[in-house]
């Protein structure tokens, strides 16, 4: 999501493509903080050098942490201070703090057009209505269905030079303020403030731990590990088999690390040493990791690296240690835990398991679980990711155990406004507010809430929003457009009183975030992209924590289905058994409920308030794409005796291209650079890994060229406008957001594909869709798609700064 308001004179889109290698963006400098002598003789050291050997693509996750504009820091509803600056709420488990400072400001530098709706889809009503009987039944005690899978988290922040200082941040708790926003899935805010303190204390071995575990959670694998092997003073060698540089098991033993090295600063590196794993599947990492458990368990004899260590015993083929280990920890505490700590039993637990006893690990999963109420869901989810992670690593794991370690439920909300004052019949009268607070609040205990998305227009989504802070849950905020136009058209017509409302959640909240920082201009549209970039949003974070997210919609069963609406997100998702509904009709009482559908003529403002250009008699239809530029490295820097040979290679591109098969809206090339247009992010995800697969491996077939022909590839999803282009006589598309994928193109790493946060939230909502349609029908589903956070990094010609992912096959 844009993290920075668009520049008053962006370019147009007829020129983005047009743009030569020099179009990179500017880079903000990553050379370390001087020298402090007073600090320095404090910090744990690791060799000086340890930054410079860290490899390009690890210097450029460094990037453009500062510079957040003044007037992004400042509401636009008339406070001083942004009502998205906010600190994560303490719990017992949780000391460290942490701000949320995020952007809140629209572009109001965008000319105002004409307001035309996208067309709705056509109504399920027998999805809806299956799904309100089943949720009336009984959801008190259903657990949310659970995948696995590959996570990413869109939590979006901007961190400004103070970042650190402001919230208190340091050395001595910067460690474990990261694992907590990584236990919790903040993969943002863990980078970024990991990122920025390293830059200030690169040679402190706690944060240069803590910042390798958020490369590797990011995906950045290789250089996650290069700061491993600073920190363990190792040099990698090449290994025979596979041809990637690591280290053996022979130089950890005997590395002085090992033996003077802090135990928790060894089991940490066991820790990434484990989650490495994941990633390459190489066997000398779990056995590196199972070395360093092991040795932390030698000096500090506690359960979890104990533990840790049997687990990697067994999967590591040596039984015999697996079980010895595990009978020591058992031996720890007295039977059953008595007076253990929830991690503690969980450990217990696990040493149940791995002996054979799984009747007696599963009573001491629900001896744990009884402190659920006293410990944060962080520690529930550690606990059923290991379950996960052994399943996986080919151990039977009982699914009791697996029932008993319930999850936290992610909520998506989306729900009516309070009734507008010009309405001809009503929706959702102010009446009724108290009871819809009552049912929501207790759906979402029923279901054990944690985690919500939703918008903020006055009456249900603020409801929710409250509701599920009063019970102690974690808000995301994900506005449709410019705030001051949200205000205008979802909260104002309410009243003051609602005004106050939507200000105070706005600050409670945990991150607020915009689907689009654009204009309204009466597009609906709007309100569907900002559903699916909240959709995208939630199933990433769900990827981590194993579970799926849960729709919750106050809606009015006989509305028509409107672009964005309740109606049209409910048709929209897939899954049945995770949708929750709350009928406005039947909480209004009424003796005799009309079947009638309600005209929707009824219920649109009477008084619409947005201006127009009065110029502009005909609009463009604003409709959501997803789009790709890409352009052809070192392409302007042919000579005349290449282009035969160019051109050759032009038509065996389109030849290749012809056969992947993927359905485009639009199709435009330019000399070396295509622009490429779909109605799904899918199917712009599979024409551009491909794309780049088939031009590296075409590439080579042509040595006469002075350079490899590789590709940089963008990809984005926003709201565009589409109309005829006068000259050529076809249709095109037009918008600040085919600028913003333009501008990304210029900074993408050569031969790889990029793609922004609204991109990769869209894509992973399509694919979770798919998911459920595979498992409705009985089939295996496979990941197609591995995100890999990038950072936030400038975009070129002074556009702004975007977050960006590496998109890759999985």
């Amino acid at each position: 999501m844009e993290s920075k308001k668009v520049e008053k004179d962006s370019p147009k889109s007829e020129d983005v493509v047009a743009e030569g290698e020099g179009d990179i963006a500017e880079k903000e400098n990553t050379a370390a903080v001087a020298d402090n002598a007073g600090e320095a003789e404090k910090e744990k050291k690791i060799p000086e050098d340890s930054i410079s050997d860290v490899s390009k693509a690890a210097k450029e996750n460094f990037d453009s942490l500062e510079n957040t504009s003044s007037e992004a820091k400042n509401s636009a509803i008339g406070k001083t201070k942004s009502p998205a600056t906010n600190t994560l709420t303490e719990s017992a488990e949780a000391k460290a703090t942490t701000a949320d400072t995020t952007t809140i400001s629209g572009n109001a530098n965008k000319k105002e057009d004409a307001a035309t709706k996208e067309a709705a889809p056509k109504e399920n009503a027998g999805n809806r209505a299956t799904a309100k009987t089943k949720d009336t039944a009984a959801m008190a005690t259903t657990s949310p269905s659970s995948h696995t899978g590959e996570f990413v988290v869109v939590d979006e922040m901007g961190i400004d030079d103070n970042y650190d200082e402001d919230v208190g941040i340091t050395d001595t708790n910067v460690e474990e303020t990261i694992t907590e926003l990584i236990a919790t899935g903040h993969m943002f805010k863990a980078h970024a403030i990991a990122k920025k303190i390293f830059q200030k204390y690169p040679n402190n071995v706690d944060i240069a731990q803590a910042y390798s575990l958020v490369l590797l959670k990011t995906g950045a694998v290789e250089e996650s590990k290069k700061l491993v092997y600073q920190i363990l003073d190792i040099t990698p060698q090449k290994d025979d088999a596979t041809g990637e540089m690591m280290i053996t098991t022979e130089a950890l033993q005997s590395s002085k690390f090992l033996l003077d090295g802090n135990p928790e600063t060894i089991a940490g590196i066991g820790f990434i040493f484990k989650e490495s794993w994941k990633y390459s599947h190489h066997c000398r990492d779990l056995e590196i990791s199972r070395d360093l458990f092991l040795a932390s368990f030698r000096k500090n004899k506690k359960t979890n690296t104990g533990i840790n260590a049997a687990w990697l015993s067994w999967l590591t083929g040596d039984d015999e240690q697996a079980k010895q280990l595990s009978t020591e920890v058992l031996k720890l505490l007295p039977p059953f835990g008595l007076e253990a700590s929830f991690d503690e039993l969980i450990d217990l637990a696990e040493a149940q398991l791995l002996i054979g006893r799984e009747d007696d690990a599963c009573k001491l999963y629900e001896e744990a679980m009884k402190q659920s109420e006293n410990i944060n869901y962080i520690s529930i989810v550690t606990a059923r990711q290991q379950l996960y992670f052994l399943r996986e690593a080919g151990f039977k794991v009982p699914h009791e155990a697996m029932e008993i370690l319930t999850p936290p439920t992610i909520v998506v909300f989306t729900g009516h406004a309070i009734d507008h004052p010009s309405f001809q019949t009503s929706l959702f009268p102010p009446d009724i507010e108290a009871d819809v607070k009552r049912i929501i609040t207790e759906k979402l205990r029923s279901i054990n809430a944690k985690i919500g998305y939703s918008s903020a227009s006055c009456g249900a989504d603020i409801i929710f929003i409250e509701a599920l802070l009063s019970i102690g849950g974690e808000i995301n905020i994900i506005l449709p457009f410019a705030i001051s136009d949200f205000v205008e058209n979802n909260v104002r017509h309410a009243g003051p009183r609602w005004e106050k409302r939507f200000e105070k959640v706005l600050e409670k909240a945990h991150s607020v975030t915009f689907a689009c920082e654009d204009r309204y201009l009466g597009h609906d549209m709007l309100y569907r992209f900002s559903n699916h970039v909240m959709h995208g949003s939630a199933v990433m974070r769900g990827k981590f924590l194993t579970t799926e997210p849960h729709l919750m919609a106050v809606w009015h069963s006989r509305t028509e289905s409107m672009p964005g609406g309740p109606t049209d997100f409910i048709d929209r998702w897939t899954n049945i058994s995770t949708l929750h509904l709350i009928d406005l009709d039947e909480i209004a009482g009424d003796a005799e409920v009309s079947t009638e559908k309600i005209d929707t003529e009824l219920i649109q403002p009477q008084n619409f308030s947005v201006s127009f250009d009065p110029f502009i008699s005909q609009s463009p239809d604003r409709v959501i794409k997803s789009m790709m530029f890409s352009d052809l490295s070192g392409y302007s820097k042919l000579q005349d005796e290449h282009i035969p040979s160019f051109l050759d290679f032009l038509v065996k591109l389109n030849g290749a291209m012809e056969k992947i098969g993927v359905t485009l809206e639009s199709l435009n090339t330019w000399g070396d650079a295509v622009f490429a247009v779909a109605d799904s992010a899918i199917k712009i995800a599979d024409f551009g890994l491909r794309y780049c697969d088939i031009i590296e491996n075409l590439g080579k077939k042509y040595p006469e060229f002075p350079f490899p022909i590789r590709a940089r590839i963008s990809l984005h999803s926003g709201p565009v406008f589409i109309a005829e282009d006068p000259f050529i006589k076809k249709m095109n598309f037009y918008g600040g957001h085919i600028n913003r994928a333009a501008r990304l193109e210029p900074v993408t790493t050569v031969g790889q594909v990029y793609a922004t946060q609204q991109f990769v939230a869209l894509l992973h909502g399509e694919t979770n869709d798919e998911r459920n349609e595979y498992t409705q029908k009985g089939l295996k589903y496979y990941e197609r798609y591995a995100t890999e956070y990038v950072g936030m990094i400038s975009l070129a010609k002074s556009y702004g700064q975007q977050e960006v992912y590496h998109l890759r096959w999985a």
